[in-house]
């Protein structure tokens, strides 16, 4: 499968939090990110956009004490078939990265 969505090159991965009304536990997603932004939904196949999804934050999510960003192992997998080797960055990006055995960044405006 080639590294595309919607005919637009996907240039890296980004993750996601759902936080105003976390429904599982602040796990963190990953999302597409191409020249044209972060389309579509998870890569697990959560719709973002849906007009009842919970708050969500694209790069961003929550952190503190206490809290443990854990990868979803449904991005994950997608991830290592659809996009392997292309790098991670946002909140969470060190933990999903050293599950998919790729390169990671802090958040930079989605800039790969």
């Amino acid at each position: 499968m080639s590294n595309t969505t919607t005919e637009t090159p996907v240039t890296g991965l980004v993750t996601l939090q759902f936080d105003s009304r976390p429904v599982d536990g602040y796990a963190v997603h990953l999302i597409r990110c191409t020249v044209r932004g972060t389309p579509g939904p998870t890569l697990c196949g959560l719709d973002r956009f849906h007009p009842e999804s919970a708050g969500w934050s694209a790069g961003g999510g929550v952190s503190g004490p206490g809290i443990r960003h854990v990868p979803c192992a449904g991005c994950a997998d997608a991830a290592r078939v659809q996009f392997p080797g292309l790098a991670v960055t946002g909140l969470g990006a060190r933990e999903m990265a050293a599950v998919l055995g790729a390169e990671w960044s802090h958040w930079n405006g989605g800039q790969f």
